[in-house]
This record gives structure tokens, C-alpha cells and sequence, in this order.
């Protein structure tokens, strides 16, 4: 079962107190997931948080009038995925598929955001950590793009 000590260690969650994180997990779940699972898809309401306990989890976007993917990887212990849940219009902006057996914990988005209102210090610290990590992998992406568009410039005649 996971522990307030693990919940303390998790990227979302490791700024809040101990009874606040009491309080996410009196409404946690964890749930497996063999290799190939889709988790949740893409357009689909967002009703769930999820944070990697181990295994991993592929996010993949597809585009609405092309068919072009892109992806990203949760693999880290603790990471989370699912976030759309916290914000308008709760809906999934990419589709989650296990890349192997894999274990996370599921908060359901409903009771977590009633806890965030009811308990607006904890809601102000979940979303200030949740643009933090917003913006840290807008980072990652943006470096990624800058190497490729290096590579392929490096290739052209």
C-alpha cells in the first residue's frame, strides 16, 4: 500500500502537510495495469489523477486533423499524469498506455478537487506545483525541438 512517506516523495504532492496528504489518500486507489493497457484516450472526460507508483506509461497525443503522434514518457517514480482532471474542460489531452506491467495510484478527480476547495492552502500548493511541472516538460519539449531542428538543419544541403 502506499504511505504518507511515499505520497511526500511524489512530484505533486511533496509540499503538502501530512494531514493534508492523509486526506488525498483516504480517496486513493492503486490499480496494475499489464504492458499495452490503455489507461485512459485522448478526448475522453478526465475523471482521474494518476501518479506512477512503478512500470511506466506512454502519453501520446494525436493530432485532431492529421495523424500525426507525439509522445512522452512517464517512467519516474512518483511522476504524474492525468492532470487534465484539475483543469477545464476535464478532458484528456493525450492517451496513456502502459509501456509495461505497471502500478499507479488513482485519485478520483471529483474528491480531489472538492478537498481543494474545501482546503484552499492545499489547493494553492497542488496547482502552483502543478505549473511547475507544466512548465519544466514545456521546457523539455521545447529542447527537444530546438535538437532536432538542429539535426535536420545539419542534414540539409
Amino acid at each position: 500500500m502506499v504511505s504518507i512517506e511515499w505520497l511526500k516523495k511524489t512530484e505533486l504532492f511533496k509540499t503538502l502537510e501530512e494531514s493534508q496528504l492523509h486526506t488525498l489518500l483516504s480517496y486513493a486507489y492503486v490499480e496494475s495495469f499489464s504492458e499495452g493497457h490503455t489507461i485512459f484516450n485522448q478526448g475522453n472526460k478526465a475523471d482521474s489523477l494518476y501518479v506512477l507508483i512503478e512500470g511506466g506509461v506512454d502519453l501520446t497525443v494525436k493530432a485532431q486533423e492529421k495523424n500525426d503522434f507525439m509522445t512522452s514518457k512517464v517512467e519516474k517514480e512518483g511522476a504524474v499524469f492525468g492532470t487534465a482532471s484539475l483543469m477545464e474542460p476535464y478532458q484528456y489531452n493525450v492517451t496513456a498506455t502502459s509501456l509495461k506491467p505497471s502500478k499507479v495510484l488513482i485519485l478520483p478527480a471529483n474528491l480531489l478537487i472538492r478537498a481543494m476547495g474545501k482546503d484552499p492552502k492545499m489547493g494553492m500548493e497542488i496547482m502552483k506545483k502543478l505549473a511547475t511541472i507544466y512548465f519544466n516538460r514545456l521546457n523539455h519539449l521545447r529542447s527537444g525541438i530546438s535538437d532536432l531542428l538542429k539535426k535536420f538543419k545539419l542534414k540539409m544541403p
